[in-house]
């Protein structure tokens, strides 16, 4: 299988927390991005989410790593808050590693610019602090006009896909977007297991 690559130039890489992905991205995320991951609630959108959040736990403690969370009951570690908090829970927690679960409750709660300056002030805020702040969107429930109006701050953008074959579900990840960077040609077959997300590392994106 060819090797496809992504150019990555004068960025330190974070780990994504999923030993798959950071093959295939040569390292892991851009440090200092905002990144966009979008998918239904079945998708494993959560565990990547957490993967991320946790990766650095070992070398760290989880001191400077934060998971916000106002879509549903928060587990061990994660700080609950509503929509509304989001933003002020942001600029109040010093840290590297930021989860924020999720856009969509934002969009929901205060329509889509509430979302977009949330991104834009207090996820800009992170990032030229060296930190990395990661969102979640989820399927089917905003427009297409509001969909592509996050996607536009994102500096990385993956979209998590399902087709349903017969009765085989087969989960596709979709890396659509790097900064200073070209983005691969080729979806990323992934599976849900009890210990997260596993992401096959047979042909590598540099």
């Amino acid at each position: 299988m060819d090797i496809e690559e992504v150019e990555i130039t004068g960025q330190k890489k974070i780990s994504t927390g999923i030993i798959g992905l950071d093959y295939q991205l040569g390292g892991g995320f851009p440090a200092g991005s905002i990144i966009v991951i979008q998918g239904s609630a079945i998708s494993g959108i959560e565990k990547i989410a957490e993967q991320f959040w946790k990766a650095d736990e070992e070398t760290t403690g989880g001191d400077d790593s934060w998971y916000l969370i106002s879509d549903s009951s928060p587990s061990v570690g994660m700080t609950p808050v509503t929509p509304d908090e989001m933003g002020d829970a942001l600029s109040e927690m010093p840290g590297k590693r930021y989860v924020v679960d999720s856009l969509s409750s934002v969009i929901h709660n205060g329509g889509v610019d509430a979302a977009i300056s949330l991104i834009r002030n207090y996820g800009g805020m992170i990032t030229q602090d060296g930190g990395t702040i990661l969102f979640l969107l989820y399927d089917n429930v905003h427009s297409a006009e509001d969909e592509i109006s996050v996607i536009r701050y994102a500096d990385v953008y993956i979209h998590l896909i399902e087709e349903r074959h017969g009765n085989e579900i087969e989960r596709k990840m979709e890396i659509a977007k790097i900064k200073n960077a070209n983005v691969p040609n080729r979806l990323f077959p992934y599976n849900i297991t009890n210990e997260g997300i596993d992401l096959s590392t047979t042909a590598r994106v540099v």
